[in-house]
């Protein structure tokens, strides 16, 4: 999202509504913590201090950004007739706080909410809760999920999505500046390879308070259907305003039915029962 103003909430949905019809996409995904990167840059909200602070801070009064927030990303979804995974908002629900993703329909609508299900120390010192349903959700003619920040981690969330049948994850990551890159290809690069479908990958480039932020983005396929067999269909770096690439949906079907790595599994093992 290079060269996408944040300064302004009218300037943002303008740069973003004009990116996301140039690239022609039917699919959009947003890095993490976008709602709170928004809310400061455009002085909606305050900085306290560090990065934990801020959410601290944000979280008990966060209802009426967050309603804004969600609100901006519907109107565009539906006026671009789009799928949109807005990245990530903090808030309260049933007097329970979450991290959590959100993805809108082509009607502005809102198709899926998912909770991060897995917390960091620092998470759960800010009080957080862990999610404890994981969504599927109908995206045109195939079944999609989001994974939640740092969920991406944790192979046994991919591998649920995977054994639930998900065609397609959107991931919405946010990884420290300076990063290596082997952490980020622990994520959601091995998630794909190991459960063979699609991924979207945005990572957050920029700061916020006292944390600098910067990966690849990514969109991400099976390595036996992307050039060079890299799993790679499409990546950039923070300097790149859009990663975009074109799903082969009949090639990763044809290599599910040569290879139907999840029918070949061992659940025996996995429970055990061997010993």
């Amino acid at each position: 999202m290079a060269g996408i103003n944040l300064n302004s909430i009218n300037h943002y949905r303008e740069d973003l509504t004009l990116l996301l019809r140039e690239s022609g996409a039917q699919i959009a995904v947003l890095p993490a913590y976008s709602s709170i990167a928004l809310g400061i840059s455009s002085g909606v909200i305050k900085a306290a201090g560090g990065f934990y602070d801020t959410v601290r801070s944000l979280l008990p009064g966060s209802e009426v950004w967050n309603r804004k927030f969600l609100e901006i990303h519907g109107r565009i979804a539906g006026e671009l007739e789009i799928y949109i995974a807005a990245g990530t908002l903090f808030e309260v629900d049933a007097n329970r706080s979450y991290h959590t993703a959100y993805c809108f329909d082509p009607a502005g609508r809102i198709c899926c909410r998912q909770h991060q299900t897995h917390l960091s120390r620092f998470e759960r010192e800010l009080g957080l809760n862990r999610g404890e349903e994981i969504n599927l959700f109908p995206l045109g003619d195939l079944k999609a999920g989001l994974i939640t920040c740092g969920d991406a981690r944790y192979p046994e969330v991919g591998r649920i999505f995977g054994l639930l049948g998900a065609d397609i994850i959107l991931h919405s990551g946010a990884l420290e500046y300076g990063y290596n890159c082997w952490p980020q290809v622990a994520g959601m690069w091995a998630q794909v390879q190991q459960n063979q479908f699609w991924s979207v990958e945005a990572q957050l480039s920029g700061r916020i308070a006292d944390r600098s932020f910067g990966a690849a983005s990514a969109v991400l396929g099976p390595c036996e259907i992307t050039p060079g067999q890299s799993g790679y269909l499409a990546r950039g770096y923070p300097e790149t305003p859009l990663v975009a690439a074109e799903l082969d949906e009949e090639a990763r079907q044809v290599l599910k039915n040569e290879y139907p790595l999840l029918e070949i599994l061992n659940p025996a093992a996995c429970c055990g029962e061997l010993f």
